[in-house]
């Protein structure tokens, strides 16, 4: 459908910067199952960051608020199964996103 393939438009930019990061940064006693943990954790981190630069970039109020210093946006990923939160932590370059007219 139209909407699933924009989904997957926003979504698959970081899953591959994922699997390079994961090519590039490889140790030889990985396993499979721990690079792939490894894939699967970085697309969700490079993911929750990527939408806190769209909120930024595509929302008036979200922006004026983190401009003003009213808001911060952090990224932080559940793993569901053991209901742990990790925090990402803000955008590395939200200083910039916000500097943009």
């Amino acid at each position: 459908s139209k909407s699933m393939r924009h989904v997957l438009d926003q979504v698959v930019p970081s899953c591959m910067k994922a699997v390079s990061d994961a090519d590039n940064d490889s140790a030889s006693d990985e396993t499979t199952g721990g690079r792939q943990l490894r894939v699967e954790q970085t697309a969700t981190e490079l993911n929750a960051l990527y939408t806190i630069k769209q909120l930024l970039v595509h929302s008036p109020i979200i922006r004026a608020a983190a401009k003003s210093g009213s808001l911060e946006l952090h990224a932080a990923v559940l793993d569901s199964s053991t209901g742990r939160v990790d925090f990402v932590g803000q955008h590395p370059l939200v200083a910039e996103l916000l500097a943009r007219d």
